[in-house]
């Protein structure tokens, strides 16, 4: 056998023998690689898992998970498309349009082949696609609002308009899929329907931009690189124009961003910013471990030495165990890390339900979160490593066979003449390795501070806010087109009846209710002068009727009869005015009602900041004081000063986070609120949008009963809003920041633990010479017990000293800013959180050293000397 098979199988042996020797160090630092690992993997598996998630979802709601789609097309555009070289699979699908005997939920009406249903999830579930002329594949929404329920074989009629054409068609389902987004579905037809209704597809694009008759494909692409350009040169080469949109061959080719998103800064910086945090976590932990570890077999290392033993071989010895305890925590964090981030993701999703509905979750046991995670996790461990091995590896024998821990740098003399405290031992035990100490205490101040962060932000998140935002009464009573993201109340048939209003005021516990009348695309004749002329680019809307024209600044104005703005009007009682917002002008809310009732004035209304809360900046066109002259049949009848200013919320414009209809009624024109009676004086038909009121407390759970059934059984046109769902989304926020911050916090406060437990342990097993030293000379075990346990508390003060100091700072600053930038947090500063954590890390701390002394400090006094240190 060659020598340096002989070195090795003997360093291999001794390493063997030195692991299998330090169970208590090797626990520690299992535990320690574990709890690093765990770190990085539920990160990794969170933050991978949300994006999946989030890009899962955004597809859904987008309804494709293609890279791209060509639209437009003709027939023999599409048959060209077999022999596009970048195109890996593709889709057919030939648009027919919107059925407009919808209300509640949105019905696009296309033909498409299994490729494209596949790639825009219109597969069906239940059933199988449709094969007859009469046959559909829909969503059970999309049957449901047809008025059948979704069940193979049943029987719908459906209705819409096609090259100036009405349509009014039986067909049967022969299959249906859950909806994935509550206000947009397909229906999906086959290809025998093009051969029953060959008139619906005649291609007409260039002449009036009908898409009916033309040819849409969804596909995905052999690679995403340069696809862009790809797309636009094969549209060219079979004579369609990709980017000028007035052209008659126009084909556009679309990059789907919700598969192919772009990277955002913010979200790189935020990963970064956790790899950093959990890397300096991991470091705090495992190089504590190690240095302990060294030191205790520092004179081991110099007998190695001694024998002929070199450097390299002293590291290789050292890095081999670090090794085999990495195998054995990096995949028992892989494991667990991988559990929790799993069980995190769908609370940490549940906060996007604030600004998103059907949130998907989604997470799958990746090689990427393994491998990433793994890699992180022993690059802190090979970081953590390096100094304690480099000490071992580089301490003279000599100075290894005495070496004692002691504190770094001079020692200096100092008479004293109020003797030995047991307290002050203690305090200058903690001097014996000051970076050990300091370890110790970041980390365990780390989880004060962090954990007092999250109190902060979660004491902070304003719900009332959030529901104030979306509604300002319990509850709002509307018709189902205000809450679809398409439609908007925009026509007098949308309008609440009488009956409903009488029905839901009869309700026990109701108060405060009053009905908010607003103007529709049918009232042309009533216009507005405020000194805006809107002249650019005009045009006319197909789904309105109304003529639009913007500024040069592209602020867009619905126009009527006399080609003055509409602007967005409305009617109220004087409690619904006294719920706004004012903000400028005429602050009382009585006194400006009967202003506005003698004609002396309007109430101009514009969009709010959410940062701040405060009036916008944007579509602010008059100041308090300026006059607005209102038109009737092109004649002016009346000049309003404008007496006050309001921020407006979702539910001054239209009903929650939904805008459409202001949109296309009135544009970006003037929000005006005028009492009831004005109002309908204007109006030659005035209509009621909405209906407000609040109810009692113990009335409020009988009330959305009432709701859900009168919307069933006598009024399906309707829909409501509540300030109790707008809470409960809130609620989700404040659930999501206690859990992921609590989770992050107490992983710092298990590591400072961890690293607290370690050196109160070695520390024992160290110093049993001196311990049996100090008690043959008088200290008592209580008095032993008392001097660990001032120690150990000493490192908990340290740390919850400066974690409150920090925590104060940080509150007041970073964390203050922070929750600045987002509108539905305000600001309130808390320590309670910190003092909390303090009082569990002392206690920690005290139990810690009376554990440790009565399993490693046994044997008598005598037995105790007789071990050399």
């Amino acid at each position: 056998m060659s020598a340096n098979k002989i070195k090795t199988k003997m360093l291999n042996l001794l390493a063997q023998r030195s692991f299998k020797a330090s169970r208590m160090r090797n626990l520690i630092a299992v535990l320690a690689i574990m709890l690093t690992t765990i770190l990085f993997t539920t990160v990794t598996t969170t933050g991978m898992g949300a994006m999946d998630s989030m890009k899962l979802t955004m597809q859904m709601q987008k309804g494709s998970r293609s890279d791209g789609d060509l639209r437009n097309m003709t027939k023999e555009q599409f048959t060209a498309l077999k022999d596009a070289d970048f195109i890996e699979k593709y889709g057919l699908r030939m648009p027919v349009g919107f059925l407009t005997n919808t209300v509640r939920h949105n019905v696009e009406l296309d033909v498409m082949d299994e490729t494209q249903a596949e790639l825009t999830f219109c597969n069906p579930s239940h059933g199988k696609m449709p094969a007859a002329a009469d046959e559909i594949v829909a969503s059970d929404l999309a049957i449901r609002e047809l008025g059948a329920k979704p069940k193979v074989g049943a029987e719908v009629t459906v209705e819409f308009t096609v090259h100036e054409q009405q349509y009014s068609l039986p067909l049967v389902v022969s299959g249906w899929y859950p909806a994935y987004n509550d206000q947009t579905s397909v229906m999906v037809a086959g290809e025998a329907f093009t051969e029953a209704h060959p008139e619906i597809f005649d291609f007409t694009y260039p002449q009036d931009r009908e898409i009916a008759g033309t040819y849409f494909s969804d596909f995905t692409a052999k690679s995403i690189v340069g696809l862009n350009d790809k797309m636009y040169d094969w549209i060219r080469s079979v004579g369609g124009e990709p980017e000028d949109q007035n052209a008659d061959n126009y084909v556009p080719g679309v990059i789907n961003g919700m598969t192919n998103p772009a990277l955002d800064k913010n979200t790189i910086a935020t990963g970064a910013a956790f790899i950093v945090l959990f890397t300096f976590c991991g470091y705090l932990l495992i190089y504590n471990v190690f240095d302990i570890a060294v030191m205790q077999e520092i004179k081991r290392y110099g007998l190695y030495r001694t024998v002929g033993m070199s450097k390299k071989q002293v590291r290789h010895l050292i890095n081999r165990q670090a090794l085999w305890l990495s195998c054995i925590g990096i995949p028992m964090g892989l494991a667990v890390g991988y559990l929790v981030g799993k069980a995190a993701l769908p609370v940490v999703m549940n906060v996007l339900s604030v600004e998103y509905e059907n949130i998907s979750v989604s997470v799958s046991p990746s090689p990427v979160i393994f491998i990433a995670s793994a890699v992180f996790a022993a690059f802190t461990v090979f970081l953590s490593t390096r100094k304690p091995v480099r000490v071992a590896a580089s301490i003279p024998p000599i100075e290894a066979f005495r070496y004692v821990e002691n504190a770094a740098g001079k020692r200096t003399k100092k008479r004293s003449t109020t003797g030995a405290s047991i307290p002050r031992l203690a305090m200058s035990n903690l001097g014996r390795n000051k970076r050990r100490t300091a370890f110790i205490i970041v980390s365990l101040m780390l989880c004060v501070t962090l954990l007092n962060c999250v109190g902060i932000a979660a004491l902070s998140l304003d719900v009332e806010k959030q529901v104030n935002y979306n509604i300002r009464t319990d509850f709002a009573v509307v018709n189902a087109v205000s809450t679809n993201g398409q439609k908007g109340f925009t026509m007098r048939t949308q309008a609440l009846s009488q009956e409903t209003m009488e029905e839901i005021k009869a309700q026990p516990g109701v108060k405060d209710a009053s009905a908010v009348y607003k103007n529709t695309i049918e009232d042309t004749n009533v216009t507005y002068d405020f000194g805006i002329h809107p002249t650019k680019d005009p045009y006319v809307d197909e789904r309105t009727g109304l003529t639009y024209a913007a500024t040069e600044e592209y602020y867009w104005f619905s126009l009527g009869d006399d080609k003055r703005p509409m602007c967005n009007v409305y009617g109220m009682e004087e409690s619904s005015i006294a719920r706004m917002d004012i903000q400028e002008g005429e602050h009382d809310p009585h006194t400006l009602y009967e202003k506005m009732l003698n004609g002396e004035g309007v109430l101009v209304g514009v969009g709010v900041d959410r940062k701040d809360m405060s009036i916008g900046k944007d579509a602010n066109f008059v100041d308090v004081g300026d006059i607005i002259t209102v038109y009737q049949d092109g004649q002016p009848v009346k000049k309003l000063p404008v007496l006050a200013k309001a921020a407006l919320n979702g539910d001054d414009e239209e009903i929650g986070y939904t805008s459409n209809g202001t949109n296309l009624v009135g544009g970006d024109g003037l929000f005006l609120y005028f009492p009831t009676s004005v109002y309908q004086e204007l109006y030659e038909e005035p209509v009621v949008y909405k209906y407000s009121f609040d109810v009692e407390e113990s009335e409020r759970l009988n009330m959305t009963a009432f709701l859900k059934k009168y919307m069933k059984e006598v009024d399906p046109s309707i829909n409501y809003a509540s300030a109790e769902k707008a809470r409960e989304s809130a609620e989700t926020t404040r659930t999501m920041i206690h859990f992921v911050g609590g989770l992050i916090g107490a992983i710092f406060g298990i590591a400072g633990v961890l690293n607290l437990l370690n050196t109160v342990i070695t520390t024992i097993l160290a110093r049993r010479h001196e311990f049996a030293t100090m008690q043959s000379l008088g200290m008592t075990d209580k008095q032993l017990t008392r001097m660990m346990i001032c120690e150990s508390v000493y490192y908990a003060l340290g740390a919850c000293g400066i974690g409150l100091l920090l925590s104060v700072v940080l509150g007041y600053t970073m964390v203050k800013i922070l929750l600045g930038s987002m509108w539905y947090f305000t600001f309130q500063f808390t320590l309670v959180p910190a003092l909390l954590v303090s009082v569990l890390l002392i206690i920690v701390a005290a139990i810690v050293p009376v554990i440790a002394l009565k399993m490693f400090n046994k044997g008598s006094i005598v037995e105790k000397l007789r071990v050399a240190e």
